[in-house]
């Protein structure tokens, strides 16, 4: 299997594969709970922290194997007129995809402290003074998680949206992929960047994420149809 088709597949079937179970995490396990409602989403990772485990790690997994089929695309650019750009914009994706993996380490540590801290609430209802205390510390530690995770997740997904905004406008320079596609990457990333700037705990972040998802799927498909 050649390289287009490889990365045609990565870039087609990850990014879908993943979306779909963040809202298989968000909209069945967690009941729908998202940051814009802290308390609840904290509660929620808490008693499903065994499933976030499982899922969070795997859903960036997966989106990094589509962040690694634009490194395929940005390296079939050189030479172009899209390439300097390409490169600088890669350069943000992956700066702002690595530093991601902190956010996902914070809801981790987040999901376990609530958790924690509902076995120890739970103890402490029965009148074990120690273990009142235990649920006050977790619980601390869990608020402590979310607010560092949020701020972390803000600023790296808005490097990586610049990026992903500036790929667009690379692939428009180079006319490599469709304008229609380069125009959606640059719009999908402006705006999501704007959202992480304002209010990155607001669902309507989820349109972007869809966008970007899109834009993946596009490319994928226009690798897998291209002739060698």
């Amino acid at each position: 299997m050649d390289k287009n088709k490889i990365t045609g597949l990565a870039l087609t079937i990850s990014p879908v594969t993943a979306i779909a179970l963040w809202f298989v995490l968000g909209l069945v396990i967690l009941d729908g709970a998202g940051p814009d409602n802290p308390q609840k989403w904290i509660a929620e990772l808490g008693a499903n922290s065994t499933a976030v485990k499982y899922f969070l790690p795997i859903v960036t997994l997966l989106f990094l194997i589509g962040i690694g089929g634009l490194g395929y695309i940005k390296k079939s650019m050189e030479g172009g007129p899209g390439s300097y750009i390409a490169s600088f914009a890669w350069f943000l994706i992956l700066l702002g995809a690595a530093a991601q993996l902190g956010e996902v380490a914070f809801t981790l540590a987040l999901a376990e402290a609530s958790n924690n801290a509902a076995v120890a609430a739970a103890a402490a209802a029965g009148g074990d003074a120690a273990a009142a205390a235990t649920a006050s510390a977790n619980s601390a530690i869990a608020a402590s998680m979310f607010a560092g995770g949020q701020a972390i997740g803000a600023v790296t997904t808005a490097f990586s949206m610049l990026g992903f905004a500036l790929f667009g406008y690379a692939i428009w320079q180079q006319k490599n992929f469709s304008p229609i596609l380069a125009c959606l990457m640059f719009v999908i990333g402006i705006y999501t960047l704007i959202m992480c700037l304002i209010d990155y705990e607001n669902p309507l972040v989820a349109i972007g994420y869809i966008g970007i998802v899109v834009s993946f799927v596009w490319l994928g498909i226009s690798l897998l149809n291209k002739k060698d």
